[in-house]
């Protein structure tokens, strides 16, 4: 434990604090570990409710983050255990409220056109309209004065960003880079930790970027220039609601109707929900258009600019432009899958989760938002049912299990808190199984929602394994089967997206090819396995384990 606590700072005495059994449910658990008692996370001012069917499980890992205060309420339960009250998520029931928003919001500013050399943008839905001009009107009516400053200092802001982009993209995208690094070093150095173990962690990062620094450097090189790939669309008002299509000459075929539309992956990249930028999906973009497959990598706010529930907001959007205007690219909207890799794992699990959810209520209720693919479908909204599969790599599917892990790691979880808006078990897509909601409309939503395949790499050490192996367990305790659970020996948490990649081993592509082809996948794979490494093998095994990851 970070924090001993001496005899005199237990109020009952002894030499050891009694031993106690923690509801597992609730962000305010209190736990035993390692003879400890450590307070898992949340503040000690949550309102306490008894809930009787709180589930008891014995606590397995924890570190102490806090001073010793008096516990919450607890209840000897029949079996003389001991019980803690869990507070109601509050972010999950916004979440299907902000879900159904987004279904119905109007945004012919951002429709998409197809032109005689490719997609490209009307003047009506040009990149270059201010992201939020539809709402001008409203929102400045009442404005004072330095409001009406303001806003015109950021839409010179965004005309000099959009002018930067268009002839200078790889000094404009550095700059931003920059400017977003040194404001996101000044918001957040209070909530990281610099002891030890953090420094230890930050020097193996270092190391690790230099080592595959040339490969990716050659990749960014090729995902500026290459002209097959149309980079920073905007898909809705907010500050990050850009992605990147990168389409294959298989796709151009199907846009002049000289050939069949290709398939699509809807990419949601990961960056811990502070550094994450579409960008990272270049080189599985890349890869995919070798065999025309559309990928599309859908960018979101990170933190602490945006909290979780509005990361899966930004993704929802991103999502329903894709079905809404794909076609016009040459992709087909019947064969489509989603991918998420860590923090992008958690945030399209949730959407995913939530928005199956939403389509089951709005269908018990009679709502017009629809649940069956094709019938009176509105082109402003999408279901679940128009997704093949689900690819998870590597996601953090509960904040509240995770938190003594980050410690371990030499890291503030409480972080977490203010990511989840306070409420971790409502950003948790595992506990979102284990609402009234979802428990009400099991039946439903295990007819609707498609494939999932959870990935997870043995020796993860930024998110446990268990992570993906209890979501599995939860998917089968509520109901849904059509689930697979994928766990690879000797794979770190970048394995499948970094470092594999760049040795031909390619466990995405392996699986995104038989949910998209079918029987045809075989050969394609078999092709593209003769190809060279792009970095030679042992410098990447070196990278594998100095890497933090």
């Amino acid at each position: 434990p970070s924090r001993v606590c001496s005899k005199a700072a237990w109020p009952w005495g002894g030499k050891h604090p009694p031993p106690i059994w923690a509801a597992g449910d609730h962000p305010s658990t209190w736990a035993l570990c390692g003879g400890w008692l450590v307070d898992s996370a949340v503040p000690a001012a949550a309102p306490v409710a008894m809930d009787p069917q709180v589930k008891l499980r014995k606590a397995s890992t924890g570190v102490m983050s806090s001073p010793m205060r008096k516990p919450p309420d607890l209840i000897r339960s029949s079996s003389d255990s001991l019980m803690v009250a869990k507070k109601p998520p509050h972010v999950h029931r916004e979440l299907l409220t902000i879900l159904r928003k987004v279904s119905m919001e109007e945004d012919e500013l951002f429709a998409m056109s197809p032109g005689p050399a490719g997609p490209i943008q009307s003047p009506k839905a040009s990149n270059e309209v201010e992201p939020k001009k539809l709402f001008e009107e409203e929102r400045l009516a009442d404005a004072s004065f330095l409001d009406r400053v303001w806003d015109f200092l950021k839409r010179m802001h965004d005309s000099l960003e959009a002018w930067g982009y268009r002839n200078f993209p790889v000094i404009t995208d550095h700059f931003n880079g920059l400017v977003y690094g040194v404001d996101l070093a000044v918001r957040t150095v209070k909530w990281f930790q610099f002891g030890a173990m953090a420094v230890w962690l930050g020097f193996r990062l270092v190391i690790y970027a230099m080592i595959i620094a040339i490969p990716a450097i050659r990749i960014m090189l090729t995902y500026y220039h290459d002209p097959r790939i149309k980079r920073r669309i905007r898909y809705g008002p907010e500050e990050r609601e850009y992605l990147d299509i990168y389409i294959p000459k298989e796709a151009m075929a199907a846009q002049k109707g000289e050939g069949p539309k290709v398939p699509v992956v809807i990419a949601i990249m990961g960056g811990a929900f502070i550094i994450g930028h579409r960008g990272y999906n270049a080189q599985l973009g890349l890869r995919l258009m070798d065999f025309g497959v559309i990928t599309v990598g859908i960018d979101y706010r990170n933190w602490p600019r945006a909290i979780m529930p509005e990361m899966v907001k930004d993704v929802s959007r991103g999502v329903r432009w894709v079905f809404q205007n794909i076609e016009l690219f040459g992709g087909d909207v019947e064969n489509c899958m989603m991918i998420g890799q860590s923090a992008g794992a958690h945030l399209a699990a949730m959407l995913l989760l939530e928005h199956s959810l939403l389509e089951a209520m709005c269908k018990k209720d009679g709502s017009n938002l629809p649940v069956e693919h094709g019938q009176g479908r509105d082109l402003k909204v999408w279901s679940v049912t128009q997704l093949k599969a689900y690819l998870a790599i590597s996601g953090p599917y509960d904040l509240i299990k995770l938190g003594p892990h980050l410690t371990s790691r030499g890291l503030y979880p409480k972080i977490m808190d203010h990511m989840a808006a306070g409420d971790l078990e409502g950003c948790s897509p595992e506990r979102i199984l284990d609402s009234e909601e979802w428990r009400e409309h099991q039946e439903e939503i295990a007819k609707i929602i498609p494939h999932i395949h959870l990935f997870h790499g043995y020796c993860d050490k930024a998110v446990p394994v268990w992570s993906s192996s209890d979501l599995f367990e939860k998917f089968k305790e509520v109901g849904i089967e059509n689930v697979t659970l994928d766990l690879r020996k000797d794979m770190t948490h970048t394995y499948p997206v970094v470092e594999g990649p760049l040795a031909r081993h390619e466990c995405q592509i392996e699986i995104i090819l038989p949910i998209l082809f079918g029987e045809g996948a075989e050969q394609m794979l078999e092709a593209g396995s003769k190809l060279p490494p792009l970095w030679p093998v042992r410098i990447l095994n070196v990278a594998t384990h100095i890497g933090p990851f």
